[in-house]
């Protein structure tokens, strides 16, 4: 451990590291590649929260607006954190930026949060993850949301499977209006047949949700394949 903390503190000398949002320079030991000022600036998402979608509600025990209107196929959503400020921004450059170091500091985010709700990975089977299409992954190299089921999965010894698939090319979430999220991803994923889903309970991992259209388009395809429960969990919830 001492070899190891020598050839940090000498790598750091040469190459310091700096925190990837306020780029202040960091401690050599820091691993999250994220300052401890910027991490204090990430809002949790506050409590009580829709008993379907995870979005912030006033009154507990009730579903928000747009689940009464349209129910989720998924049983139940949960968000970490608020989708904005600094962690909006790390979550970009983990996302897009290629910077995987920021990989266990937002991953610490999610295990934070599973601490103060341990409910939400009681009955989980398995672990899975939304894909991206195979234009966007030769073009990231990663798939970020994979990255953080891996995390989850390893911490809490819960096998992750990769048993969803992209079939359709669709625009980017991102770029579109809430109305067309709704509608750009209808039926664009379904279930592989890598092992058999029946009776299971699934935790679908994700980046960041907005309107919960993609996770909803994967819990449909699980359920087909035969799951007989799905939840969601991501990092972060868009406002």
């Amino acid at each position: 451990m001492a070899i190891a903390s020598l050839i940090k503190n000498f790598v750091n000398l040469i190459y310091p590291l700096h925190c990837a949002s306020c780029k202040k320079p960091l401690d050599p030991e820091n691993d999250s590649a994220i300052c401890g000022h910027c991490i204090g600036l990430i809002k949790p998402n506050p409590s009580p929260y829709c008993i379907y979608c995870g979005r912030s509600v006033d009154t507990a025990g009730c579903a928000c607006d747009d689940c009464l209107k349209n129910k989720p196929a998924f049983s139940k959503a949960y968000s970490a954190c608020l989708y904005e400020g600094a962690l909006k921004e790390l979550i970009l450059q983990f996302k897009y930026g290629g910077k995987l170091t920021l990989s266990d500091g937002l991953s610490c985010l999610i295990s934070d949060f599973l601490y103060n709700n341990p409910d939400i990975l009681e009955g989980i089977d398995m672990v899975t993850f939304v894909p991206i299409g195979a234009d966007r992954m030769i073009k990231r190299g990663f798939n970020q949301s994979k990255i953080l089921a891996k995390h989850l999965s390893d911490s809490y010894g819960i096998p992750m499977v990769d048993c969803i698939e992209k079939t359709a090319s669709t625009k980017n979430q991102n770029e579109l209006s809430r109305q067309d999220r709704l509608s750009n991803l209808k039926g664009a994923f379904r279930a592989k047949s890598v092992v058999n889903l029946t009776g299971l309970t699934i935790l679908i991992v994700d980046d960041v949700m907005t309107t919960g259209a993609t996770l909803n388009e994967c819990a449909i395809a699980l359920s087909r394949a035969g799951a007989a429960r799905v939840r969601c969990l991501t990092l972060a919830r868009g406002l």
